[in-house]
């Protein structure tokens, strides 16, 4: 396996920024989280056509409906595994 060595000024280079997600039972504050974030820079995955609660929410929304559609997003919000199938 090649492990490259990022230099200081590359890594300060890139772009930043938390990717996470959210996960629950009903009632335990999922979508009151997801209101205190910011719109500009937050996705909402709908996964069960659950956007109703957050109608007045300025964020984006994806609605993928196929666990292929699941895949292909998953794999374009992730770092590249190197010998991954």
């Amino acid at each position: 396996m090649s492990l490259p060595i990022i230099s200081a000024d590359q890594r300060l280079a890139e772009r930043r920024g938390i990717k996470g997600a959210i996960f629950g039972k009903s009632g335990i504050g999922k979508t009151t989280l997801l209101l205190t974030m910011a719109p500009a820079t937050t996705l909402f995955f709908d996964l069960e056509a659950g956007d109703l609660a957050i109608e007045g929410w300025g964020g984006d929304s994806i609605r993928p409906r196929t666990w292929q559609e699941c895949r292909d997003i998953a794999g374009v919000h992730r770092a590249p595994q190197p010998g991954a199938a």
